[in-house]
């Protein structure tokens, strides 16, 4: 008799992208030094919350959990130190940057080695309809508590892998400054010279191999919705139809919401399935 494979997908789970209640932040030294999470979505904390419970409702169903996680240096081209104007100011967080602006000079990259690169990059982001290159807080520092997983999850996590005697599996993503790296298939740019940026098949794998894929994690708008896409363009619609997107485990960045509200529509007439966590458990 085949046994049936759930998997569980969580993309970037990591305490920067969580809005922390202030009595839950984690502190360096002594209180009140509370760590505060660099770019907070709106009604993470609660999805984490939701996601926790259901990990731990499904415990003895769910078969593998992978996890992956944005990995960054300060230095990053999505970073405002990556860049300056011509006062050498560095952008503000949430600057978009276009590529006429480069041509302009309006700004450049802090290291002019790679003015040639970025030029190149932002055409091929307009050109091929990727995000707009945008200036985000400094987040998930490689090693620094904004790239722990948040603590719900991390709680639930940690349980399934004792009742279960299973480990989860990472992936890590982001590490070369040079690219974004939205997906968990494949930066916005991939580079000829990393490897990692460059398509990996992991998770069609992972698709491939399931009966279920339960996806969750943040943010919707971004990290989650161009995993889902990459994943979707590489595979069949019967593996698509695998595919259950956890919504209420999941929220938008701010000011993205309608970018969501229309990725969440098209993924369900490519055969995504949209699911609440609730009804999951229910059923």
């Amino acid at each position: 008799m085949h046994q049936t494979i759930t998997s569980l997908l969580i993309i970037d789970p990591q305490y920067d992208f969580y809005d922390v209640p202030l009595n839950e932040q984690l502190t360096l030294g002594a209180p009140p030094n509370t760590i505060s999470p660099s770019l907070p979505v709106p009604h993470s904390w609660e999805d984490a919350q939701r996601l926790a419970t259901f990990i731990n409702n499904q415990q003895n169903k769910i078969n593998n959990i992978v996890v992956t996680l944005d990995s960054h240096h300060e230095y990053d081209i999505a970073h405002t130190i990556y860049w300056q104007n011509k006062h050498d100011q560095h952008p503000a967080p949430f600057t978009l940057i276009s590529h006429q602006n480069i041509v302009d000079g309006l700004w450049q990259p802090t290291n002019l080695e790679h003015l040639g690169h970025v030029l190149e990059y932002t055409q091929f982001l307009e050109k091929t309809g990727k995000y707009s290159l945008i200036i985000w807080p400094t987040h998930c520092i490689i090693n620094s508590v904004g790239h722990t997983i948040v603590a719900p999850i991390q709680t639930a996590i940690d349980a399934w892998e004792k009742q279960t005697a299973l480990s989860r599996h990472t992936i890590s993503k982001g590490e070369n400054p040079h690219t974004e790296h939205y997906g968990g298939c494949e930066a916005e740019y991939p580079l000829l010279d990393d490897i990692k940026t460059q398509f990996d098949p992991q998770l069609t794998a992972l698709v491939i191999q399931s009966d279920r894929v339960f996806i969750s994690g943040q943010a919707l708008s971004h990290c989650v919705a161009s995993t889902i896409e990459q994943m979707v363009d590489k595979l069949p619609l019967a593996d698509i139809n695998k595919l259950t997107l956890l919504i209420d485990t999941t929220s938008p960045v701010a000011g993205f919401e309608q970018q969501a509200k229309v990725f969440i529509e098209k993924m369900e007439i490519l055969g995504v399935n949209i699911a609440n966590t609730t009804d999951i458990m229910a059923g």
